[in-house]
């Protein structure tokens, strides 16, 4: 319920991450080859993919990370389940537009349409540096079979 906060690593914290940093490159291209393959084998006409040129930039030091994966539906409820029902797990990272947060108080009356729709839509792909060539191969299968059938 707070607008903003102040986080610092404590000294676990910082050693873990000192340790991650040496494979940070090495995950971020793993996640990069991974959003490429979604982005070129979902032809499903009724997901929208979070596509844009720079995404997929020569120079990694400016290209996407691909932290999540995040496709829109319409149905988004209908495909999580039909995904889950596939034994493939998703999750809505951000389900609330941030003017409805209860943080936010003061602007929840306000009605902004297409923010609220994309929210109602959004829903992240599984996306891990160890997520595997065979298993990013099914999500899209499935995926591109959902209202396919």
């Amino acid at each position: 319920n707070y607008k903003g906060v102040n986080n610092r690593l404590d000294e676990i914290q910082a050693a873990v991450l000192n340790i991650k940093l040496k494979y940070i490159d090495d995950e971020n291209n793993h996640r990069r080859q991974k959003a490429q393959y979604y982005c070129e084998n979902i032809n499903n006409n009724s997901i929208v993919l979070p596509v844009n040129s720079s995404f997929f930039n020569e120079d990694t030091a400016n290209s996407h990370v691909w932290h999540l994966f995040v496709i829109r539906h319409p149905e988004r409820n209908k495909l999580q389940q039909y995904l889950y029902e596939n034994g493939i797990q998703t999750l809505i990272h951000y389900p609330i537009p941030p003017h409805k947060q209860n943080a936010y108080k003061e602007w929840n009356n306000l009605k902004l349409p297409i923010t609220e729709k994309i929210h109602n839509e959004v829903l992240s792909l599984p996306m891990s540096p160890f997520l595997r060539d065979v298993e990013v191969k099914k999500i899209c299968k499935i995926v591109n079979r959902f209202n396919n059938e």
